[in-house]
């Protein structure tokens, strides 16, 4: 536990420096678990763009000895936007360490937003205590009882826009059998895969409500 304090501390001071050469008026300061830096830009500049280079830069020179992720917040125009903009960086920042970031290092809130509105209907359905519901259900309680694979096939399905090939290559299957399950799942469900709003209404709930996938 200390020596991860420390390497926070380390990396904290590492910011401070790296801010430091890019402007005399940035600032850093480390606020539990997480490095802030505040960066003075022009009116008229990109403030986001410019923050992203520094904040690249910096990960340049962290390099891979330490596991760092840098979430931006949008420019403030005055002290009283501030909190906003932690608020941004921070959503953006919990998308980077929860790995729903596409590998990305660093990014704007605007570059991860889908994915932060995800986590947050996760909390808000894990507060609620909501449990699928449905077709989703339906074939939950079907792949439990019989050790099938519907859930898995829908997920496919759906993640492919119901492109059968690279579904079933997805899920390691012979394309004749995805079909096969996908009318077994269809059957089961009462699912309408030809209905947008329950193809919608599945995929929400394949990725907020239900378990996630194996």
């Amino acid at each position: 536990a200390l020596r991860c304090i420390a390497d926070r501390q380390r990396l904290s001071d590492g910011l401070a420096m790296h801010l430091s050469a890019v402007h005399p008026r940035c600032a850093a300061a480390l606020v539990g678990d997480t490095a802030y830096g505040l960066v003075p830009v022009t009116r008229d500049a990109d403030g986001e763009r410019r923050a992203l280079r520094i904040a690249k830069d910096f990960l340049d020179r962290v390099g891979d000895r330490v596991r760092a992720v840098v979430g931006i917040g949008p420019v403030a125009r005055s002290a009283a936007e501030l909190p906003e903009a932690r608020d941004s960086a921070d959503r953006a920042l919990r998308v980077l360490r929860s790995g729903s970031g596409a590998g990305r290092r660093v990014a704007l809130l605007a570059d991860v937003h889908v994915e932060a509105l995800l986590l947050e209907l996760q909390d808000l359905v894990a507060a609620r205590g909501d449990r699928p519901t449905g077709p989703v259900a339906r074939l939950l309680d079907y792949d439990e009882q019989h050790h099938a694979h519907l859930v898995e096939t829908l997920r496919a399905w759906l993640d492919a826009f119901g492109d059968v090939i690279a579904a079933s290559a997805a899920v390691h299957v012979h394309p004749n059998t995805f079909r096969y399950r996908l009318r077994r799942l269809a059957e089961v469900g009462g699912f309408d895969m030809a209905d947008p709003e329950a193809r919608f209404a599945a995929m929400l709930q394949l990725r907020v409500v239900a378990p996630p996938a194996p």
